[in-house]
């Protein structure tokens, strides 16, 4: 599948890919509805089972947003130099984490920094996951300068 760069590619990933991936990465981007209106937030979180756990305050504006709602979530990394990463995307209900037994039970999970008092947790179940990954085409040449300035070369070919 190509891409928007002539010299990349997309491979797609497959649900055990995606769930390896996810479980390699800490950030990710919550999508839900707020006040009838799309939202996106950057969440911490972590992959726990078949379910993407994020912690969130009580009054958080994501709390009422995502209970019982069908809400995505992705994650990714990419190397702005070599133009490579991927990308994770979760579609699937959430639900909102209040019971104290349930909550201490996430609280062990490896969370960064200090636990809040008043923490709750989303746990996004994995209804639908896809991803995909840009890596280079081989079967393009990449074009470097030349170091005497003049003509371009290709990559592996005398000037």
């Amino acid at each position: 599948m190509p891409t928007t760069d002539p010299d990349r590619l997309v491979e797609l990933l497959d649900h055990g890919e995606c769930r390896d991936l996810l479980a390699g990465v800490r950030i990710g981007r919550l999508g839900f509805t707020c006040d009838a209106l799309p939202a996106i937030q950057p969440v911490t979180f972590r992959l726990h089972g078949d379910r993407v756990v994020i912690p969130a305050r009580a009054g958080s504006r994501m709390v009422p947003g995502t209970r019982g709602a069908v809400v995505a979530f992705q994650a990714d990394a990419f190397d702005a130099e070599t133009r490579t990463g991927w990308t994770v995307t979760v579609v699937g209900p959430a639900r909102s984490v209040t019971d104290p037994v349930d909550v201490a039970a996430l609280d062990g999970l490896p969370w960064p920094g200090a636990l809040r008092p008043d923490r709750r947790y989303i746990c996004v179940e994995l209804g639908m996951v896809s991803g995909w990954r840009a890596v280079p085409d081989p079967a393009v040449a990449v074009v470097h300068p030349s170091p005497d300035g003049g003509r371009l070369r290709r990559a592996g070919h005398a000037g």
